[in-house]
């Protein structure tokens, strides 16, 4: 509870005291209060809503509102009143409540954050703004690759995937050479085109091409070289081809080896979409499916009039480099993120041009058919490290742009943020580890935040200062305030209720293992469940079920004492009572999670005494209203 220096709030309760509101905006640099603006009292309503320590590992977002009176226009933008821009979106506001005490204004601050849209209304002179607590900018910010993930960055320098080729295998003079032309084109057989040697100064040979050009629309066009070169390939062994080519009209073609293997084609490799209209380097690797020759096909990729030169073919055998591999440091948990000269590479096969990841001795490679530069510090690979929980939620904090309550600011970094968590009265360490963390791109914080209490059964807040606040969810065995008299309370509703009941518990987490292994089988996700046969069958079944790729291990999700399953399946399987408690002109600052104590009067001379902890709380002006949960 916040208190007051010097005051119990017990004494508050008392009747007679004159309540008091303010309701403060910060421009500028200072903090200007709108029921006392130059004397005049601008604020004709306000309504709260708390945040705090929730039944449910949600967080949940304190809310405001309130309706300002505006007077000859002064706050609407286009008046020329010094007060036009004080009511804006992202204007910090705070609210406080509070009493005269021995003739002194006293103040509890209740809730600050920032406001939302405001709306003028005319012509009944008033302005509706509303807003939320700093749980706003958990709200408002989505996390964007590669700041989506948690760990570290190691940068190395990019080393060749050429590895050593060896001689020539294609010996057609460079292609399509003007002495042997007659001899090049006629190793090559048509299909519903016409293939001659074409000179072209432009070329990179300087000399002839081979120009394909399609005769009319067909189902299918190409040209086959059935014995590409003259030295057979060896089986296992791994080549490359490399060409140029320009387009002359037509959309792609598509560039591929053969060989016939128990007498049907099979393809070795290829590379299609080729629609430069330049003359254009491209290459592709394939591997011998058996020693022999090869076919080396040029084909339409689409069924439109086209026309085609290709230049300087060339296939040699290749040897990859033994430095292929990219050994990642100690520590590394797997690979999130890469870019080779700015640019992602995603993981697998993806057509030749992916990586992979072995855990053990963690190497990181790229596929063997991809083209690979070297290059200075060109290649970075973003990589998971081990999280403490209290460390993605300081993180979140300082990528979301939360303000300091000690500074006003933004926190400069994650370790400012985990400070103020840790320094504040009910932080408890929530001693849980996760190998891999991450969120899918547009992800906001707050549901980053949400994933990250599910799996320690934690709940976060803004306390009434706007300090952040990472805690075990609430019992009953912690600080208690008592209403002492019955009169303190104006009126109390209690009920029971059964949609809060799940009596089967289901968690579904992340993924046994990544699919980045070439060998890799089909994935299956760590998942349990736990269930309580006396609740289903006196209310019915009613399952919930969580699924958060944080949960990282069996244990996590069933043990039988730390399982998140039966920890859930406790707290819901049995109904629950509720009291509402209204309390008129009530500044005592409570907050959701604290526990009290009240009397119920159930006639002139009975009175039972209650104990729960506050589940909500709302503020209409003066008056409070505390929903508690009986223990």
């Amino acid at each position: 509870m916040q208190g007051l220096a010097g005051v119990e709030p017990a004494e508050f309760l008392a009747a007679g005291q004159e309540p008091l509101l303010k309701l403060e905006i910060w421009v500028v640099d200072e903090w200007i209060n709108l029921c006392d603006l130059d004397g005049k009292n601008y604020v004709q309503n306000i309504n709260i809503s708390l945040g705090g320590a929730g039944m449910t590992p949600n967080p949940v977002q304190g809310t405001w509102s309130a309706t300002i009176f505006n007077k000859d226009g002064v706050f609407h933008p286009g008046s020329d009143s010094e007060y036009k821009d004080y009511l804006k979106t992202e204007r910090r506001v705070k609210i406080s409540v509070g009493a005269m005490y021995d003739g002194a204004p006293e103040y509890w601050q209740r809730i600050i954050g920032y406001m939302d849209i405001p709306v003028f209304s005319a012509p009944d002179m008033n302005v509706s703004i509303s807003g939320g607590d700093y749980m706003k900018r958990l709200r408002d910010t989505e996390l964007r690759m590669p700041d989506n993930y948690f760990g570290t960055l190691e940068i190395f320098d990019s080393e060749s995937s050429e590895g050593t080729l060896g001689g020539e295998l294609y010996d057609e003079f460079d292609a399509m050479e003007i002495e042997h032309e007659d001899d090049n084109v006629d190793e090559w057989t048509p299909t519903n085109c016409a293939f001659i040697s074409q000179a072209d100064a432009g070329a990179p040979s300087g000399t002839h091409v081979g120009q394909m050009t399609m005769i009319a629309p067909a189902d299918f066009a190409s040209v086959i070289n059935t014995n590409a070169i003259n030295a057979n390939v060896t089986a296992g062994k791994k080549y490359k081809v490399a060409f140029e080519y320009k387009r002359l009209s037509g959309s792609s073609i598509a560039v591929g080896i053969y060989q016939t293997v128990f007498g049907a084609d099979r393809i070795c490799g290829q590379i299609y979409g080729l629609s430069e209209d330049v003359y254009t380097e491209a290459s592709f690797y394939f591997t011998a499916l058996k020693t022999g020759i090869i076919e080396m096909w040029i084909a339409y990729a689409d069924l439109t009039n086209g026309q085609f030169r290709i230049d300087k073919i060339s296939i040699k055998e290749q040897t990859t480099p033994e430095w292929y591999r990219y050994e990642m440091p100690v520590g590394c948990e797997g690979i999130f993120y890469v870019t080779l000269d700015e640019e992602p590479v995603w993981p697998g096969e993806q057509n030749g041009e992916g990586w992979y990841y072995d855990a053990t001795p963690r190497y990181f490679y790229f596929d063997e058919d991809k083209d690979v530069d070297p290059g200075d510090t060109n290649l970075r690979v973003y990589y998971y490290t081990v999280q403490a929980a209290e460390d993605v939620v300081a993180a979140l904090l300082a990528k979301a742009g939360v303000v300091d309550p000690a500074t006003g600011i933004p926190y400069d970094d994650a370790a400012a943020a985990l400070a103020t968590l840790i320094a504040h009265d009910d932080y408890v360490e929530p001693d849980v580890q996760i190998e891999k963390v991450w969120f899918n791109p547009g992800t906001n914080c707050l549901d980053a935040m949400k994933k990250i209490c599910e799996r320690c059964d934690y709940r976060f807040y803004f306390d009434y200062d706007g300090a952040p606040v990472f805690r075990p969810k609430p019992t009953a065995d912690g600080a208690v305030f008592s209403f002492t008299d019955p009169k303190h309370i104006a009126s109390i509703s209690t009920y029971q209720v059964t949609n809060e009941i799940k009596n089967r518990i289901v968690i579904e987490g992340n993924r046994r293992a990544e699919s980045v292994r070439e060998d890799e089988t089909m994935p299956s996700h760590w998942k349990g469940e736990a269930a309580d046969d006396d609740s289903i069958d006196t209310y019915g079944e009613r399952t919930l079920t969580i699924k958060n790729h944080l949960f990282q291990t069996q244990d996590s999700i069933d043990h039988v004492d730390t399982g998140m399953c039966g920890i859930l399946l406790a707290e819901y399987k049995d109904p629950k009572w509720y009291s509402d408690l209204m309390i008129p002109f009530n500044p005592v600052p409570l907050g959701l999670g604290d526990n009290i104590q009240w009397k119920e009067r159930l006639s002139p001379t009975s009175t039972i005494p209650h104990s729960g902890i506050i589940r909500d709380i709302k503020i209409d002006k003066y008056n409070v209203t505390y929903k508690c949960v009986h223990t």
